[in-house]
């Protein structure tokens, strides 16, 4: 298998009237199509970035990806014996213990004390917080935080990677530096990463591969491999990307 594969793939969600439920009366229903014959692939190895309008789907198929939603119908194809980690604006923490320790609990089982915490020194250091490594979450600001987050997820070994506006919650400093972190971390450590944001910028400075998601589910792909790193959004086929990506989000939502 050369990608994680989505064939077809349906999701629907349905709400209930909550004054309806409480007064014990027959329920009324409101049954939403999230994703609609939706049709991708994710080569493995390669960092893909989802863009598109708010409540097109992109986070549903991200639950999908990860398996915490499943297809009502259709097909999903991940490798077999794969794992998936999930990295959000709130990334998960341990709030009692410190940066070495919360890295060294997310190395897994099958190694010993000794070696889960030599492999978390090398994830601290890779994500620069080597000189913060006895300080606890309480003490480490939003971005330390969310290089936490990024060394726990990176330890734990899973083969893919889901990234859910994982530097909405940063100063713009902070995104460039993590950005350009997670480039560099994805370079020596290739994983099969799918991040969804709602900066273009950042899906030019990152993305392998853009997709932009419609509220039809359907999708225009576009593919970057050719652009080398670090990109240079000021240059003219930048620029010329951007405005054709752009344009694609603004039918999206002239469509909507």
């Amino acid at each position: 298998m050369e990608a994680i594969t989505l064939r077809h793939v349906n999701k629907s969600y349905t709400t209930y009237s909550t004054e309806v439920v409480l007064t014990g009366e027959t329920r009324e229903s409101r049954t939403r199509r999230v994703l609609r014959d939706l049709s991708v692939s994710f080569p493995l190895g390669q960092l893909t970035v989802i863009v598109g309008r708010s409540g097109c789907g992109k986070s549903t198929l991200l639950k999908l990806l990860a398996g915490k939603e499943q297809p009502d119908s259709g097909e999903l194809h991940i490798p077999e014996g794969w794992h998936s980690a999930m990295l959000s604006p709130e990334p998960y923490v341990i709030t009692w213990t410190s940066v070495q320790r919360n890295v060294a609990m997310a190395c897994g089982v099958g190694k010993t004390p000794e070696e889960r915490y030599e492999k978390a020194r090398d994830f601290v250091k890779l994500v620069g917080l080597e000189d913060y490594a006895d300080l606890t979450p309480a003490e480490l600001s939003t971005g330390m935080k969310q290089r936490l987050g990024l060394a726990r997820v990176l330890a734990g070994q899973a083969e893919l990677l889901l990234m859910d506006e994982p530097f909405a919650a940063l100063d713009f400093l902070t995104r460039a530096e993590l950005q350009t972190q997670l480039l560099t971390i994805q370079q020596r450590l290739p994983r099969t990463i799918v991040l969804v944001t709602h900066q273009l910028d950042e899906a030019l400075l990152l993305g392998q591969k853009i997709l932009v998601m419609h509220p039809d589910s359907t999708l225009r792909e576009f593919d970057l491999t050719s652009y080398d790193y670090p990109r240079d959004l000021s240059a003219p086929p930048m620029q010329a990307l951007k405005r054709e990506i752009t344009d694609q989000c603004r039918r999206s939502s002239a469509n909507a």
